[in-house]
């Protein structure tokens, strides 16, 4: 393998780490503004409901940090000693996530075109 081929093999996987980071990053905020817009809606109206949650991107991950909570106000029914009670479900977590959750897989799958690759080596960071 001679050096312009290496060359070229490299700009290959920064073009396609640039692409993972900007499909994990506008998950993030597309995951960030639907649970935002729900809680908004259902009358969530303390701070510690926005503030405990927080999305970070690597190069191949999306990082996300919810709070128990969250996940509690999520389920339907709850698991106590007389068995179990029923309670209103507000899908600010499980719904929402696993909806982005396929939208990324099919971005990731069928995204990655020849337009998209020239767009990306235009970027200069």
């Amino acid at each position: 393998m001679n050096l312009l081929q290496k060359r070229q093999d490299n700009t290959d996987d920064i073009v396609k780490n640039r692409f993972i980071r900007q499909v994990f990053s506008q998950t993030g905020k597309d995951i960030d503004k639907a649970q935002t817009d729900y809680m908004t809606s259902r009358g969530f109206e303390q701070s510690d409901w926005y503030a405990g949650r927080s999305f970070s991107v690597t190069d191949n991950a999306l990082d996300m940090t919810v709070l128990k909570k969250h996940r509690f106000v999520d389920m339907k029914t709850i698991t106590a000693k007389n068995g179990k009670k029923g309670k209103k479900a507000h899908p600010i977590y499980n719904r929402i996530v696993w909806g982005h959750y396929n939208n990324v897989i099919r971005e990731m799958a069928f995204g990655f075109t020849e337009a998209v690759k020239s767009k990306l080596r235009e970027i200069k960071d």
